[in-house]
């Protein structure tokens, strides 16, 4: 279940690393408020806290090392993935080569942290 809960919390930290691309501050700066102003801020805000609590239930069950390297890991997946497929940004062979490396890492963690190793 922790595993679940970091891959949650990875998602949640992509959606709020995303959701800064569009908040508008100026304009809640100047005090406009509509949806499209707010709305990102609140994504923001709740997605960020999400994140801390799946993190957190994460922390219960994974030594926190482990678990923050795995979290830092899908993250950087998830906003790769996030960039190729929604908004069709480039990506290298090198790119590829070294998430795959992240891959490894992480199903590596997995299996030493289970006491398979």
């Amino acid at each position: 279940m922790a595993w679940l809960f970091l891959a949650l919390a990875a998602l949640c930290q992509t959606v709020w690393t995303f959701s800064l691309k569009f908040a508008d501050f100026k304009a809640l700066a100047s005090f406009q408020f509509s949806l499209p102003v707010v709305g990102p801020v609140l994504l923001n805000v709740v997605s960020g806290l999400v994140n801390v609590f799946f993190l957190n239930q994460a922390f219960r069950y994974v030594p926190i090392t482990t678990a923050f390297g795995i979290w830092t890991a899908l993250t950087l997946i998830f906003i790769k993935l996030a960039d190729v497929v929604v908004y069709k940004a480039p990506w290298s062979a090198g790119e590829l080569f070294f998430i795959g490396l992240l891959a490894v890492a992480i199903v590596g963690l997995k299996w030493v942290g289970s006491g398979n190793a």
